[in-house]
């Protein structure tokens, strides 16, 4: 019956007289802003009037303020009044409330992964980038922005909250995982957890983050070391660093850089945002003009993009990886008069030669804005310019490579579950306890990347107990071990552990190594600085 009256009213909707004023035109001339804001007012109006249930006006109209400003770019956002807590905002800012370490970005009204900081407990919990977030203590999440969202999830320095996740796996199956975050600041680990001569000239820097001060001094320190080791050419790996603190990233440009040196510059539609951020400090030496290659993918974002195309610009590195993600605006909050909190993008951001980083936006769903992240993106139709020594670099979507690298292979489904399942992390720390005094050191490991004796049977009895099934072969058993030592090193060593060992078993990183012809190549012919 109720399916008949709606038809009932539509047809009247159709034929009634009132209507017939509503009919199109046929012009196509583009609508003015006063035209438009009186085409608001009738529809606020019609609801008023006609609509049968009683309406929270002012809910009404946050909702179309919402909606206007999520129109004009994916990130911008708006906080309403309703749900912005200053005192909880006030005790997150003082210190009293701690954050948990998983940066968050939306898709439409969805939170999901963008980052996990490394170091933290979080990064051992199988968090992977793209998880959905479901449930905060077993109730929906309420939140509608990024910030929010933090303010929401803060809590008592060191107490745990459990996170409920959703993940689609690579064969298109979901999965529902709960996972216990500590709330723990992200920035107590160094952000160069690796710094390591490949060889006897190589040397190799892994940056996770930008997040914290401390970068450029860890940075910085760890270049001397390896130079003092005799380090004649770099290695910088960028990859899945989501950047942070843009500062932090302008003084290591001065490490390689000449003073004056451009490093990025920002436009906007005030005179304020149109700025031009030049290398100070004079940290660059002539001894330091060694070749330089950066390695990026699809989770280096930001602050990270910035620095490689700062890099790339000026002729001083070779960029190996993935396209970057693409992300560069600049922020700023505005308060509303009802106590609302607006997040407005006010600027772009270009890299020296012009290029502006950010990722198309506009014609796609934001949906479609971040899956697209990941998707295969070449050159085709990107806006160009020149370096100083006259190559064609490509942006309009991120950071792309001099030397793209194939796509990884997606991790095969009977691997992802003994993540997802909490398999790995149950047997590493068991294993540890019994198998301690055979890891000695990360170091050691890294050198012989191996299991001991009757490790993989054991690891294998272990997930026959909970029911996995694993396949049997050499290709297994390679994988299994890439799985497994990591983890083993970051239960014993921490971050630096991890990465560590993750850096012996990287085959990006020895394909990496191998451009260094190319990087020296076009380091002699840009032009002297």
């Amino acid at each position: 019956m109720k399916t008949r009256i709606a038809g009932v009213a539509l047809l009247a909707a159709l034929v009634l007289p009132s209507a017939a004023h509503a009919q199109p035109t046929g012009a196509t001339r583009p609508r003015t802003l006063s035209e438009d804001l009186q085409l608001f007012s009738q529809v606020l109006n019609q609801i008023r009037v006609n609509h049968p249930d009683s309406l929270d006006a002012h809910r009404v109209m946050m909702s179309a303020i919402q909606g206007l400003v999520s129109a004009t770019d994916p990130h911008s956002y708006v906080i309403p009044a309703t749900r912005l807590s200053a005192d909880r905002l006030a005790q997150l800012r003082a210190g009293r409330l701690m954050e948990v370490p998983i940066e968050f970005q939306y898709v439409g009204s969805v939170p999901v992964v963008a980052a996990v900081a490394p170091g933290t407990r979080a990064a051992r919990e199988d968090i992977l980038q793209g998880d959905v977030l479901i449930a905060v203590d077993g109730r929906p999440v309420l939140a509608e922005s990024a910030m929010e969202l933090s303010a929401f999830l803060a809590g008592p320095r060191g107490s745990t909250v459990n996170l409920r996740f959703e993940r689609e796996r690579t064969d298109g199956t979901r999965v529902e995982l709960d996972r216990p975050v500590r709330r723990e600041r992200g920035d107590e680990e160094s952000a160069v957890p690796v710094a390591i001569m490949l060889d006897g000239q190589t040397g190799y820097l892994r940056v996770t983050t930008f997040s914290n001060e401390r970068v450029f001094e860890d940075l910085r320190a760890a270049v001397s070391r390896l130079e003092s080791a005799g380090m004649r050419r770099l290695l910088l790996d960028l990859r899945d660093n989501g950047g942070g603190i843009v500062s932090e990233a302008s003084s290591i440009a001065s490490l390689f850089l000449p003073t004056g040196a451009t490093v990025y510059m920002s436009e906007g539609r005030k005179a304020e945002v149109r700025d031009s951020v030049v290398v100070r400090g004079g940290l660059f030496r002539r001894d330091r003009a060694y070749p330089l290659v950066v390695m990026v993918n699809e989770g280096t974002a930001s602050a990270s993009e910035l620095l490689s195309g700062a890099l790339q610009d000026h002729d001083r590195a070779l960029i190996v990886g993935r396209p970057t993600f693409g992300k560069a605006l600049l922020m700023q909050g505005f308060p509303l008069s009802d106590g609302s909190l607006m997040m407005l993008v006010i600027g772009h951001v270009k890299t020296p030669c012009g290029r502006i980083v950010q990722r198309q936006y506009r014609g796609i769903r934001q949906a479609d804005y971040y899956r697209l992240a990941r998707a295969q993106r070449d050159t085709a139709g990107r806006p160009t310019c020149r370096t100083a020594g006259g190559r064609t670099v490509y942006g309009g979507g991120g950071i792309y490579p001099d030397v793209l690298m194939p796509e990884e292979e997606p991790t095969p489904s009977w691997l992802a579950r003994l993540s997802e399942q909490g398999i790995v992390t149950r047997w590493v720390g068991a294993y540890l306890t019994e198998q301690a005094a055979a890891f000695t050191t990360a170091d050691a490991l890294a050198a012989n990347p191996r299991l001991p004796a009757g490790g993989l049977a054991g690891f294998r009895a272990f997930a026959a107990q909970q029911g996995q099934t694993l396949p049997q072969s050499a290709d297994a058993d390679r994988a299994l071990e890439r799985m497994l030592l990591p983890a083993l090193a970051g239960a014993r060593w921490g971050a630096a552990g991890f990465y560590r060992v993750t850096a012996a078993l990287d085959p990006q990183i020895a394909a990496a190594a191998a451009e260094f012809g190319r990087a020296g190549q076009i380091l002699n012919a840009a032009p002297s600085p």
